[in-house]
């Protein structure tokens, strides 16, 4: 069936208009081709690009085609007037995104340009829409003087046309956002503190920012076009890159590709140094690319050997302060053994001397006897106490638990210091529960460690003043608490107090005797037993130590360390 003459127009005009929508690159000169060919073949005189402004509107773009100088006032009109969606064809077609036919623009309320300015010299009025995919971008008019009935097929090929024109701001759109990217990506590689060095297929360098600049002392303009492997590789490793390179575009198998490696590089001067390279290839119109970024990694290298150099002295000065120890922990204990036995017999025959044994003594003889006496024994007592710390400090302190009432134990503990308490006028009250049962401990070092702590209670309290030793059960566990009414621990030494050698400033300036291994000793054989050993103090209103055992098949929960607050 032959074409009508109105179907070739429209034929010819949709084929016009793909060849402008597939060759331009921006909105405004393919309009501009678009309204041209439609006016032509349509013959409708007039056309004009609407387009959005800042607040969602649409105003006159200033691009009109045809025959412009025949409607005057009709332009002049359009400069002023601002079309919102659903006013006027323009903001109807934005609106509902369809082609809209003014037939008779006089009598359509529609067209509102007419009741503004009646005299526009217009009949009827097409708008369509131009539409992107995410929506209306911009508006073509067309105009005749004379009104026209709406043409359907017309009304067809201008919605496609829309549609068309849409794909070249889609198009756009899509460049200018590559672009962009392309940019943002040109400034970061360009700003980046790594090296970036790119390469062609050939070999040659195509990309190097101004880090590599920097780290190779070659400027831009002169490594560019170089061969890769003559510019920044070793010349011992040249001829491995070589292989690689090929071996790679023959079989597309690469070694390095997607790793971070280390490898040796090259300046220009001949001078060789470490960097960490990272390498990636991808195809840019079928051509091979290869990309890496750079770090000279000769800080790091420094700093690791000063490092690796470092741990060594470390390590040898760890054995050296661990052959120390042992000298120091075999010295210890080889004096303290020596020592015991002069100690003993020297007690020993103070003893005897004491009891007149050996012959009368009178007052004055007997009262430095006594001294003396005393003094061993507090001698006889230190080197105890040094061997039972430096025994704990080897790992080798041991205890053999039984089961033993509390009762028995401390009985041992207040016979051990019957003649101190005697002397300091000290009285000890001892309360214990009823309802306390045996407990599982070493019968000597748990009264060694009750022992530390009346000693403590004794040494750290003005003649005369009480000691209470409280004994009391608690669910799976037994409560031992020792307290004195002496000088107390400020709070800020309360977390020191068990620790080897540590005495309080109160305790140097009250000039109480000890070297401050007591408690240290009392608790690691509570510890030793599974139990925890606590302390609360306060400066001049004495301080409580409490010993907590589990009770036989109980196990208690790990020690949250010293309480802090008054003491009782």
């Amino acid at each position: 069936m032959p074409y009508t003459e109105q179907e070739k127009a429209l034929v010819a005009l949709l084929d016009s208009v793909t060849g402008v929508v597939n060759t331009a690159d921006s909105l405004e000169p393919a309009a501009r081709a678009m309204m041209a060919a439609v006016c032509e073949l349509t013959g409708w005189p007039l056309g004009h690009l609407c387009v959005p402004d800042d607040s969602g509107g649409f105003v006159s773009s200033g691009v009109w085609v045809g025959a412009v100088e025949r409607f005057t006032t009709l332009r002049e009109v359009t400069a002023r007037t601002r079309f919102t969606p659903g006013r006027g064809i323009v903001g109807e077609a934005v609106a509902t995104g369809e082609p809209v036919w003014s037939h008779d623009v006089v009598h359509d309320p529609l067209f509102v340009r007419a009741r503004e300015e009646p005299g526009l010299g217009v009949g009827a009025a097409l708008a369509f829409p131009i539409v992107a995919a995410h929506g209306v971008v911009a508006v073509l008019e067309f105009f005749r003087p004379e009104p026209a009935p709406p043409d359907t097929p017309l009304l067809r090929v201008v919605a496609n046309l829309g549609h068309q024109l849409g794909r070249v701001v889609d198009r756009e759109r899509s460049r200018r956002a590559l672009e962009a990217g392309r940019r943002r990506l040109e400034e970061m590689v360009e700003t980046s503190v790594e090296a970036f060095v790119a390469m062609d297929a050939s070999g040659r360098i195509i990309g190097w920012n101004a880090a590599a600049e920097r780290m190779f002392s070659l400027p831009r303009d002169r490594a560019l076009g170089r061969p890769l492997s003559e510019t920044i590789i070793p010349p011992v490793y040249r001829e491995s890159h070589r292989k690689g390179l090929e071996r790679f575009l023959t079989t597309g198998r690469a070694r390095i590709l997607g790793q971070r490696i280390e490898v040796p590089a090259y300046r220009p001067d001949g001078s060789e140094f470490p960097v960490q390279l990272a390498i990636w290839a991808f195809q840019d119109e079928g051509q091979w690319v290869f990309n890496a970024f750079m770090n000279d990694i000769t800080d790091y290298r420094r700093a690791q050997e000063a490092l690796r150099t470092a741990y060594e002295r470390e390590l040898a000065t760890v054995a050296r302060l661990k052959e120390l120890d042992e000298a120091k922990t075999g010295f210890i204990a080889t004096v303290s053994h020596e020592l015991r036995t002069p100690l003993t017999t020297l007690i020993g025959y103070l003893e005897v001397l004491i009891d007149g044994d050996a012959g009368p003594v009178n007052d004055r003889q007997g009262r430095m006897l006594q001294a003396m006496n005393h003094n061993a024994v507090r001698l006889q007592h230190l080197v105890e106490d040094l061997l039972a710390v430096n025994t704990a400090d080897a790992g080798l302190l041991t205890v053999d638990p039984v089961l033993v009432m509390v009762g028995d134990v401390l009985e041992t503990a207040l016979e051990g210091m019957a003649m101190v308490s005697r002397t300091r006028d000290h009285t000890i009250d001892v309360d214990i529960d009823e309802n306390v049962g045996p407990i599982e401990a070493d019968p000597v070092q748990f009264s060694r460690a009750l022992r530390a702590l009346l000693s403590n209670a004794v040494k750290f309290s003005a003649p005369g003043a009480p000691v209470t030793v409280r004994v009391s059960s608690a669910g799976d566990a037994v409560s031992i608490a020792v307290t004195d009414t002496g000088i107390g621990i400020p709070e800020d030494e309360l977390p020191h107090v068990f620790d080897r050698f540590y005495r309080t400033r109160l305790a140097a300036d009250h000039a109480v005797q000890g070297i401050g291994l007591g408690l240290t000793i009392a608790k690691d054989i509570v510890d030793a037993h599974g139990g925890t050993l606590t302390a609360t103090s306060a400066p001049e209103r004495g301080s409580t130590f409490t010993i907590t055992l589990p009770t036989p098949g109980a196990t208690l929960p790990e020690s949250p360390g010293n309480s802090h607050g008054p003491g009782t």
